[in-house]
């Protein structure tokens, strides 16, 4: 298994990849997908694309990965942590203060080093007029 930096003939598997996973990852457009693909890396195994991850960078201060997904026939080997740390590499190279995460799978980040931070912030998120229930 090796990881590199996507390329945009790569755009195509990841939004399989997204797609294949409704339920936990949000969609993300063909035109997003491709800003953001310099900001991608991807798990090949025997010359197939197996897994993927984005750092989505906001600011000097804050980024957070994000679309981290790997094939369901080659979850448990180690590939999701090993694309997790090459983006928290990437962050802490360029100097990022925060990495933060937004999960379904808080037991998951938390083996790869992620817990709170400053026990006094939550993330909340606007609903708007029509949406709050």
């Amino acid at each position: 298994m090796s990881i590199r930096k996507a390329k945009t003939s790569d755009l195509p598997i990841i939004q399989e990849l997204i797609e294949s996973n409704p339920d936990t990852i949000l969609a993300r457009p063909e035109e997003e997908l491709s800003t953001l693909v310099d900001n991608f890396w991807v798990a090949e195994h025997e010359n197939e694309v197996v897994g993927c991850c984005c750092l989505e960078i906001y600011s000097p201060k804050i980024a957070e990965i994000r679309t981290v997904i790997v094939r369901s026939d080659r979850q448990g080997l180690g590939i999701g942590a090993a694309l997790v740390k090459v983006a928290a590499d990437e962050a802490e190279r360029q100097k990022i203060r925060e990495v933060m995460v937004v999960t379904s799978s808080p037991e998951y980040f938390t083996k790869l080093g992620f817990g709170e931070c400053l026990h006094e912030k939550w993330a909340l998120f606007y609903r708007g007029s029509k949406r709050a229930k």
